[in-house]
């Protein structure tokens, strides 16, 4: 009897670590490099990428979820780091920033490319592999 509960706890215990391991984010501990808005677009003059612009809020629910699950994805993070300057703006902070580039849900994505066209806001949220789709399409196709 000691032994059925034994493996039936042991069982519980494998299976809870399983299910809160993601398996399709960062095992690395690597993240995005975030740049302020300011910092970002300095950042992109000098190293002649296009801008990620990435706009959120703390109390946003889907916020958090893309903060969680987009945002931690190693091929997400490769390229936020490697491809482009990634810009986090926080609404409430931002707000003039926001208006400018016509923000109205959250969360939004808006790019701005090399040769200064603008693509965007792309409102809500976006699962990793969509998200890495999009933004490769749109840099592609500029």
């Amino acid at each position: 009897m000691k032994t059925k509960i034994a493996a039936s706890l042991t069982m519980v215990m494998v299976l809870a670590i399983l299910w809160a391991c993601p398996t399709d984010s960062a095992q690395s501990g690597k993240q995005i490099e975030w740049f302020s808005y300011d910092d970002g677009m300095v950042e992109a003059r000098q190293s002649g990428k296009s801008i990620v612009i990435y706009f959120h809020a703390d109390w946003c629910t889907y916020c958090i979820r893309m903060q969680k699950e987009t945002f931690t994805h190693d091929s997400v993070i490769d390229f936020m780091n490697n491809k482009v300057v990634a810009v986090k703006v926080d609404v409430d902070k931002e707000k003039k920033v926001a208006r400018a580039f016509g923000v109205r849900g959250l969360p939004a994505t808006v790019m701005l490319m090399r040769n200064g066209d603008k693509v965007g806001p792309m409102p809500g949220f976006i699962p990793p592999k969509n998200y890495l789709s999009m933004l490769t399409k749109i840099m592609e196709q500029s």
